[in-house]
């Protein structure tokens, strides 16, 4: 009788998303698993979807580094622009100073709920942050399209808050899941 296999394509995307100390081990055992115990007891299209989603749970660790760099990139953007606006001192400066200070808190919670084992709450903060950074990136896009010059550096900074917002958003309720694995 026939083996029943993983597919191929999601073997190569748990190899590629596993860290290379760990690809070995964790895929065999994976394999192992999908073989030996989903199959006989769920069939093999769910025992497929099971896979697939141990596929998938990995993709937070090998995202974080990433949001990592976006965090301290957008936590340096906010204090320039907070320094820049408490320097220059143009008309509603104040309400730009909110603004750097909503961007470096955001990317401090980010980084800080990232990094923390045992606070869920600091993450769900984090999360409920990323809903007023995709705002204010949004608005800052619309203005800077439609405003009478080009601001090249709006446009980098409300780029790098969406997709601080987009990381993390994918990797932050995926960590509970994480820590608990290793454990």
């Amino acid at each position: 009788m026939n083996r029943i296999e993983p597919p191929k394509w999601m073997e190569r995307m748990l190899k590629a998303l596993l860290h290379e100390r760990n690809r070995a081990a964790v895929a065999g055992d994976l394999y192992e698993e999908f073989c030996e115990v989903q199959v006989p007891q769920m069939g093999v299209a769910r025992a497929r979807l099971w896979y697939l989603g141990q596929t998938l749970s990995f993709i937070p660790q090998r995202l974080a580094f990433p949001l990592n760099l976006l965090c301290f990139f957008t936590l340096a953007s906010g204090t320039w622009l907070g320094i820049m606006d408490l320097r220059l001192r143009h008309p509603g400066y104040a309400g730009r100073e909110l603004i750097a200070g909503l961007i470096v808190g955001q990317a401090a919670l980010t980084l800080a709920a990232l990094h923390s084992r045992s606070l869920g709450w600091l993450r769900l903060l984090a999360l409920a942050g990323c809903a007023a950074i995709v705002w204010l990136a949004v608005h800052a896009l619309v203005n800077a399209m439609h405003g009478a010059h080009l601001e090249g550096y709006v446009l980098l900074i409300a780029l790098g808050l969406l997709a601080q917002a987009a990381l993390t958003v994918l990797i932050l309720p995926g960590l509970d899941r994480q820590i608990a694995r290793r454990a």
